[in-house]
This record gives C-alpha cells, sequence and structure tokens, in this order.
C-alpha cells in the first residue's frame, strides 16, 4: 500500500517533502514586526477548526523550508515571505489531514509502522550520510543496519515520526480509493491521443463582418437572452480587481549593475569576436549555451521598445551600449541587418549578453512599505482609486467560478480564491508575495448559481446577440465559399475573394488544436464525422466560422489499443487519484473554520 502511494501519487505534503519549492525560482521574505501581537493572540498566529497554530510550530516549518532551499542555492535579498505563504499553505493541510484522520478513527498498529519504514523510507532518512553509497540511497545498506541488532540508528525517533505521519497518509490512501477508470475511459484516451485528421480550412473572423449596433435595441437583446438561457445560466462566480505592486531594483542597484557590466562592455568592444566566450560565461538567458545566439533573425519593429531604442542605430559589427530593461540590463552584438527577401520588413542577427538586477536592501524595504501602505489606504479608498493615484495598473476579471480563474496563483494557494468566494465584496486580501511582486485583491461583484436574471448579464446579452449577428454573416458567406470550392476554385483564392484566410492543419487530435482556429474540440468532433477527401459543412467554432477539408484522418487499430491499454490506464488511474485527493482537499478546506492573526505577526 505505501509503495503504491509512492510511485502512484507523490502527493505527501510533509515537511520532509519541501523540495517543490526551488522550482518556483525567485522568492520574497519578510520580516517579523513588533507590534506586540504576543499579548493579543498568546503566540498563537491562528485557529484551524479551533485547534491553535503556534508561532514557535510555524517557524520552525518555515526555517526547515528555508534550509531546504538554501542547500539549492543562496538567498537573495529579502526572502522569506513567499516562503511564510508556502509554509502557511504546507501547515493548513497538514492541520486539516490531522483533524480528519482523528475524526475518523484512522488507527495504525506496530507492524504497519515496521512495514512503512522497511518498504518506504523517510526522506530524511534516505538522505542520512549512512545510508548513502557514492551520494545515492543505498537500500541494501539500509536494510542491513535495520537488521542489524547493534545498530546505532536512534529506530525509535524514526518509529515515532513515522507513527505521526501514517494516519495521514493511511487516510490519504482511503480517499483515492474513490477514483475509478473504466474501459471507455482507457479507449477515449487511446482515441485522444492515436486518432488524428490533417485539414485545410477557410476561415471567417466574424469580427470582420460589422453589424449595425444602433439597430440593436433592448427588446432584441432580452428576446435573445430568453431563447438561449444555457448562455447564461452557471455556477457562483465572482468578479475581482488585481494590482501587482512590482519587486523591481532601484537606481543604486542598476548602477552597482551597471558597473560591473561596464568592463565586459569594453572587452568585447575591444574584442568582438570574444562576444559568445562572454555570453557563455555571464549571460542570464536561455541564449548563453549558445554563445548569446537566439537562433533567430527577428523583424527588428517587432522587438521590445527599449531594445529598437536601443539598437536604433547600432550598424552591422557594432556593440551596443548597455541597454536597461525593467529588471535586466543587456548588450547586443549586431552582426547584420537587413530587409526581408518577401515582406521588405527589417530582419536583425544579434547576439545578446543580458544580466539580471536583483532589488536590494533598501530597494526591498521600499516596496514593503509601498505594499503595506496600498493595502490599507485601499480598504478605504478601494484598490483601483489608490493603484490609481501611485501610477499602477490594475486589472478587472471576468466573472469566473471556483476552480475556473486560470490564475496560477490561485493554484499555488487555494485559500486565496476560497477568500475571493466567502469574503464580503469589497474586501481587500492580504499582500501576496510571488516572484513577480507582491499581489493585492478586490471583491467587486459575485452572483449566485443558476440563470442570472437579464438584469445581472444586460451587457453580456447583448454582446453574446451581436457576435450571433456577425457569425450569421460570416456562415453566408462560408456557403458562398463551400460552393466555390466545391466547384473546383483554389482554397487560397476562395479566401481571398471572399476576404477570409486559409491555413492547413496537420496533427489534429480530439483535444481540438487547429492552429488559426484555435482549441476547439467540438469542431473537431465535428470534422471526425466528414468522410476523407471531402468538404465539411459551415462550421461555427469558438474563433471563427469556418470549412475544412479533411486531408487525412488516420484511425488507429485494436492491435496498437491492445498494446496501449495497460500504460493509459495506469497513467488515468493517477490522474484520477490526483483530482480526486485535490477535490477532497479543497472541500475539506472549504468547509473548515480558520482564522489567520499572520498580519499580527509579520509584514508584507
Amino acid at each position: 500500500m505505501m509503495q503504491s502511494l509512492r510511485d502512484n501519487m507523490k502527493l505527501v505534503i510533509w515537511i520532509t517533502a519541501i523540495a517543490f519549492l526551488v522550482g518556483f525560482g525567485i522568492l520574497q521574505l519578510g520580516g517579523v514586526l513588533d507590534n506586540n501581537p504576543m499579548q493579543r493572540h498568546s503566540g498563537v498566529i491562528a485557529r484551524i477548526n479551533g485547534e491553535p497554530v503556534r508561532l514557535e510550530e510555524y517557524n520552525r516549518i518555515v526555517q526547515q523550508m528555508t534550509q531546504q532551499l538554501t542547500s539549492q542555492r543562496p538567498l537573495q535579498e529579502g526572502e522569506d515571505s513567499y516562503i511564510r505563504e508556502q509554509a502557511w499553505d504546507q501547515i493548513v493541510a497538514m492541520k486539516l489531514m490531522e483533524q480528519q484522520a482523528k475524526a475518523r478513527h484512522v488507527d495504525i498498529t506496530p507492524e504497519e509502522i515496521k512495514t512503512a519504514i522497511r518498504l518506504t523510507p523517510p526522506d530524511f532518512v534516505m538522505k542520512a550520510p549512512i545510508f548513502l553509497t557514492d551520494g545515492q540511497f543505498d537500500y541494501r545498506k539500509y536494510l542491513s543496519e535495520m537488521d542489524n541488532p547493534n545498530s546505532q540508528v536512534p529506530w525509535a525517533q524514526v518509529e515515532a515520526i513515522v507513527a505521526s505521519q501514517l494516519p495521514a497518509q493511511k487516510l490519504q490512501t482511503d480517499v483515492i480509493q474513490g477514483a475509478k477508470v473504466s474501459d471507455g475511459d482507457v479507449r477515449d484516451r487511446f482515441l485522444l491521443q492515436n486518432e488524428k485528421l490533417s485539414v485545410h480550412f477557410i476561415g471567417f473572423d466574424p469580427d470582420s463582418f460589422p453589424v449595425d449596433t444602433s439597430r440593436v435595441g433592448p427588446g432584441d437583446v432580452e428576446s435573445y437572452y430568453k431563447s438561449h438561457p444555457e448562455k447564461f445560466t452557471g455556477p457562483k462566480q465572482v468578479k475581482i480587481q488585481v494590482v501587482l505592486i512590482p519587486r523591481v531594483p532601484n537606481d543604486s542597484d542598476f548602477a552597482a549593475a551597471r558597473e560591473r557590466l561596464q568592463g565586459i562592455l569594453e572587452q568585447v568592444r575591444a574584442l568582438p569576436d570574444s562576444f559568445p566566450m562572454y555570453a557563455r560565461t555571464y549571460s542570464e538567458i536561455g541564449s548563453a549555451s549558445a554563445g548569446g545566439d537566439p537562433k533567430g533573425e527577428p523583424y527588428f519593429e517587432e522587438m521590445r521598445p527599449t531594445f529598437r531604442n536601443g539598437l536604433r542605430n547600432v550598424i552591422a559589427g557594432q556593440i551596443s551600449p548597455i541597454i536597461k530593461e525593467e529588471r535586466s540590463l543587456h548588450i547586443f552584438r549586431v552582426d547584420r541587418r537587413y530587409p526581408d527577401p518577401v515582406t521588405g520588413r527589417e530582419r536583425i542577427k544579434y547576439h545578446e549578453i543580458a544580466v539580471r538586477v536583483q532589488p536590494g536592501s533598501d530597494a526591498i524595504r521600499a516596496i514593503r512599505t509601498q505594499v503595506a501602505d496600498i493595502a490599507k489606504e485601499a480598504k478605504g479608498q478601494g484598490l483601483a482609486a489608490v493603484a490609481t493615484k501611485r501610477g499602477l495598473r490594475t486589472f478587472q476579471s471576468q466573472y469566473f467560478a471556483e476552480g475556473m480563474s486560470q490564475n496560477n496563483l490561485f493554484e499555488r494557494f487555494p485559500e486565496i480564491e476560497q477568500w475571493c468566494f466567502n469574503a464580503r465584496i469589497n474586501s481587500i486580501s492580504h499582500p501576496i508575495p510571488t516572484e513577480a511582486g507582491w499581489y493585492l485583491y478586490q471583491i467587486l461583484d459575485r452572483r449566485d448559481p443558476g440563470l442570472r436574471s437579464f438584469q445581472q448579464v444586460q451587457g453580456e446579452a447583448k454582446e453574446a446577440f451581436i457576435r450571433s449577428l456577425k457569425e450569421a454573416r460570416a456562415q453566408d458567406v462560408a456557403k458562398q465559399a463551400l460552393a466555390a470550392v466545391q466547384a473546383g476554385a483554389k482554397p487560397e483564392d476562395v479566401a481571398k475573394q471572399y476576404g477570409g484566410f486559409s491555413d492547413v492543419a496537420p496533427d489534429v487530435t480530439r483535444n481540438g488544436a487547429m492552429g488559426r482556429l484555435g482549441m476547439d474540440p467540438k469542431a473537431v468532433g465535428q470534422l471526425l464525422n466528414v468522410p476523407d477527401q471531402s468538404w465539411s459543412p459551415v462550421i461555427t467554432g469558438q474563433r471563427a466560422v469556418f470549412i475544412a477539408h479533411i486531408d487525412s484522418h488516420v484511425r488507429p487499430t485494436e492491435e496498437q489499443y491492445e498494446q496501449q491499454k495497460v500504460a493509459i490506464r495506469q497513467a488515468l488511474m493517477n490522474e484520477r487519484r490526483r483530482v480526486v485527493f485535490q477535490e477532497w482537499m479543497e472541500q475539506i478546506r472549504r468547509e473548515a473554520k480558520i482564522e489567520d492573526y499572520r498580519e499580527d505577526y509579520f509584514e508584507a
């Protein structure tokens, strides 16, 4: 059971499995504020379903995570608010799992403890020098020491740690038993991976067919709303506003970095052929390994504005001055500038050295002060007003359902999304640290599940109605285009004649990726029923109205299915187990009563 959990799930969330932090790139940290929270909360930073989370317990996890990170790379200036957020997320999950295990009376026997230690050694044991051979965990050496009656390893302590973890791990195994995979699921995934179409198509963007919106009245919109209730029915949704206070270096940070880079600039100007060597040694972007060669010759006008300005007067064979970006400095060697033979637009061939500029202690201190001030002011004035006053851009989301925000930050910290759905409208979140800076959110509005009232969605209904009018015009033109190609006209000529676009989409699978037509599984489903070497009827896709010619249709064989079905079933089962566990965790987290006092102990 334990080995299966290790092999298939890889979801264990214990303190001894915290290496996931390393992949998150540049982290951020804050400091402890001396505002005497002990008197108010007696050293308790949170309560989870009434159970206290003590400051020393939380700090211990933060320290362990910090040690894990520093074993991989040095800490940079200001790195701990992000670690603290990760520690918070982990301690909430740990507490909830422990509480659930107790509530379900999950018991562990001495034999289960010994079996777990023997079959799935804890991570901290696997890293112990006594069990390593050439830097790798040696399982035979481990078993030999376990069976040694004179062993000096404190096995009683190991058993105590494993015994504290096993109930939650056993509960996790019980939870994922609800994951099921049917034969139909396996065959669907097999077809998704192996059935392929190659098509060429003529598409028509509905937005290229204008309609007279002045003739669209409220009655038309309401009639459309009533006849398409499925378009305006959905789950509970929320709309939020967000601002990013960026984590950027100040002038002193750039001056110090520029001084270091100036020596490299002088060297490559004296010896331009040495540029690749310096790029490989000092550059901090992907092209460094290729000596600063990006392996492409972009259009000059499509480069970043700061690069265009810095390179405008740099001719082939010359080295640019140092060019400043928001968080980096760059040097270019221009190798060639020439007009594209087809388009006539200027292309540029270059090599590049780029170094990142990290904010120093003064910059971090100023940014933290700004974050705290904005959070405080926003509670009274609103996030948009405060951000505008300070020259920061805000973003307003569309309405989204829980789990459908497509926000990576919500995936890292699910409690933030839960806050969006549970806190009062107009509430301001606590600052959320990320690699880019600190995010603040404000809840603008919320919708109850079910059919939205016409008043709630009148604007959306009008947009949908106008879109339907445009699609109707595009469908009429697409029918004419279909008649033309069926009569023998060339698709590219027809596309040009009727104001559309033509393209090819090879290896189209059921997931719906069709090049310029975007991701459209429903449209692909229609194409799968079109005979080979024939044109489809007019299809209204998510991005365009189009007709497609089926150039080839690869249908996998039953023999291939038999060869792949075992591996597919296992992969699907692993996916389902992850989903089942994740959904279960999200549910118990939504139902939990979490009182968070961290803002009384820590700054942004």
